[in-house]
């Protein structure tokens, strides 16, 4: 009997790791994603700006010739006209002047653009890896504020909430269909509401910006029937 016990303790503490791992898997790919995006970034900014560097150069290069043609007035246009026309092949025409201005203000523009795109996803990349960092330490107070601020609700009363339904335990309930921080019934986390509902219903961060987007749409008082009209 003490071997059957000391079994289903093995098999119950592999399932909460297990459980775990996988809740834990959504913060990190985002935070890959946002990271393989931003190298990108900065190799098209890189890009941009060595083509916006070479077609400054060649519009350098071209307002010079055509400084040069005008200062030599027209006596060089009537010495080339006594001069018998050549028979040999004639080369492509250069890019005209306002040809390479407009080639300057394109690379310009792409230049600012992927500026933007770096420092955006700089941020979101920093944000991503805070986020992941707090729900490693199970720091839920300070997603619970990112979540609220976004959608426009009680960060205090929200935690106080997750306390009175979970204890701040990931995976309370685990052996019931109430799960997570929340106490999600699974039903209710997969519906067409939630924009979480591929995630891991225990991850941690995903409940915490569901229950605030719930209560931002005015769903607090039918999910959480008790908690939200005492805590919230």
């Amino acid at each position: 009997m003490s071997r059957w016990k000391n079994w289903i303790a093995v098999a119950a503490i592999l399932i909460i790791a297990t459980a775990l791992a996988v809740a834990s898997v959504p913060q990190r790919a985002d935070a890959a994603t946002l990271k393989g995006k931003l190298r990108h970034a900065k190799v098209a900014l890189h890009n941009s700006k060595d083509r916006l560097t070479a077609a400054e150069a060649a519009l350098a290069a071209a307002v010079a010739v055509d400084t040069g043609l005008a200062s030599s007035g027209a006596a060089a246009g009537i010495a080339a006209a006594a001069v018998p026309a050549a028979t040999s092949t004639v080369a492509p025409a250069a890019p005209s002047v306002d040809q390479l201005k407009a080639r300057v203000s394109k690379a310009r523009h792409a230049v600012r653009l992927w500026g933007l795109r770096v420092r955006a996803l700089a941020k979101q990349y920093r944000q991503q890896c805070q986020m992941a960092s707090w729900e490693s330490n199970r720091q839920w107070m300070p997603i619970i504020e990112v979540a609220a601020a976004r959608y426009h609700v009680n960060a205090d009363g929200i935690y106080r909430m997750m306390m009175r339904e979970s204890g701040g335990q990931q995976f309370a309930g685990s052996s019931t269909s109430f799960k997570g921080l929340f106490q999600y019934y699974t039903g209710t986390w997969n519906a067409s509401w939630n924009p979480w509902r591929q995630d891991n219903i225990y991850d941690a961060s995903s409940q915490i910006f569901a229950t605030a987007y719930a209560i931002h749409r005015g769903m607090g008082p039918q999910m959480w029937t008790t908690t939200f009209a005492s805590q919230y």
